[in-house]
C-alpha cells in the first residue's frame, strides 16, 4: 500500500522524495565536511609547534637522548631532529633566490646555525610539560632557547579554532537532525490529511488499526530509502566534480578518494538517516493525526 500511495500521489510523493534528500544531503556534506575539516585541522597543528635551540658545543648523541626524554611526554604527536647542517642547507634552499642573504652567509666563514628539536603535541598543556621539562639542571648546559613563549598566543588561537570547529561540527549535526524529522514529520502529516476519506472508508469496511498505520509507516520509509539512494548519487556526482579545485586549495586534500574510502559508511549514514527518520517521523505524525 505504501508504494501504492506514492504512484497514485504522482508530483506530490515526487516532490516528497526531494525533500527528504535535502536533510540527508546535508547531513552527507556535514560528513564529508568532517573529513575536510580534520585534515585542516591536522595542517593547522602541525604548523602548531615550537623550536628547542641547542648551544653549539652540544652533541648530537645529547641532543638525541633529549629528543627520547621529550618523545616519554604523553600527547607529543612529533619530534624532528634538526642538525645545524641540515638546517643550513634549508636555510641556502629556502632563501637561493635571495643572492645578497647567500653572499652575506658565505662571508661569516661558517655555519651560524644551531641544531634544533621540532615539536609537535595534541595540545598547549604539552607545550607546557616540554618547558618546563628543558628548564631543569639537566638541560641548562644543553639548550640555547625554547621559542615556546615567543609562539605561545598563537599556538592557543590554533587549537581554540580546531577546538571550536569541533563543537560547532556536532552543533551542525544536531540542527541537521531536526530537521530531517521535521521535513519527514510534515510531508507523512499531509500524506494522513490527503487521504482522510479513503482512510475512513478503510475503517468502515473492516481495515485493521495496524494495517492503516502500517500504509503511512511504510511510505516514511520508502521515502527514507529513495531520497538515501538519489542522495547517494547527487552527492557523488558533486564530490567528483569538486574534487579537482579543493586539491588546487589545499595540496594533499583529494575529497574523492576521501568519498571513495568511506563508501559503504556513507551509503550506511545515507541508508541509516534515510529508513530510521522516515520510519519515525512517520511514527510520531501517524500517532498524532491519524485517530483510527
Amino acid at each position: 500500500m505504501g508504494w501504492h500511495n506514492l504512484a497514485r500521489d504522482g508530483g506530490i510523493a515526487v516532490a516528497n522524495v526531494f525533500i527528504i534528500m535535502i536533510p540527508i544531503l546535508l547531513t552527507t556534506a556535514l560528513f564529508m565536511m568532517k573529513g575536510l575539516s580534520d585534515f585542516m585541522i591536522k595542517e593547522l597543528q602541525q604548523k602548531a609547534d615550537i623550536t628547542v635551540y641547542f648551544n653549539e658545543s652540544v652533541s648530537t648523541d645529547d641532543i638525541l637522548r633529549t629528543k627520547d626524554k621529550v618523545n616519554q611526554i604523553a600527547g607529543i604527536q612529533k619530534v624532528e631532529f634538526v642538525s645545524k647542517d641540515a638546517a643550513l642547507e634549508d636555510f641556502r634552499r629556502r632563501h637561493q633566490d635571495d643572492p645578497v642573504l647567500l653572499e652575506s652567509l658565505d662571508e661569516i666563514n661558517g655555519n651560524p646555525l644551531l641544531s634544533i628539536l621540532n615539536v609537535s603535541a595534541a595540545s598547549v598543556e604539552q607545550f607546557d610539560q616540554v618547558t618546563e621539562l628543558l628548564a631543569q639542571d639537566e638541560y641548562r648546559d644543553l639548550v640555547n632557547k625554547v621559542n615556546y613563549s615567543e609562539k605561545k598566543d598563537v599556538i592557543q588561537k590554533i587549537f581554540t579554532i580546531t577546538k571550536d570547529a569541533q563543537r560547532i561540527g556536532l552543533l551542525l549535526f544536531g540542527i541537521l537532525g531536526l530537521i530531517s524529522i521535521m521535513v519527514t514529520f510534515n510531508t507523512v502529516r499531509m500524506a494522513i490529511l490527503n487521504h482522510k476519506k479513503e482512510i475512513s472508508i478503510q475503517r468502515l469496511v473492516g481495515a485493521a488499526r495496524w494495517f492503516i498505520r502500517g500504509e503511512f509507516l511504510v511510505e516514511g520509509l520508502i521515502f527514507g530509502i529513495l531520497g538515501a539512494v538519489f542522495s547517494f548519487f547527487v552527492a557523488a556526482a558533486v564530490c567528483w566534480y569538486v574534487s579537482p579545485a579543493i586539491a588546487t586549495a589545499l595540496p594533499g586534500m583529494n575529497l574523492w578518494d576521501n568519498f571513495s574510502a568511506n563508501l559503504w559508511q556513507i551509503i550506511g549514514i545515507q541508508m541509516a538517516i534515510g529508513a530510521g527518520l522516515g520510519m519515525f517521523s512517520s511514527l510520531i505524525a501517524v500517532s498524532r493525526y491519524l485517530k483510527v
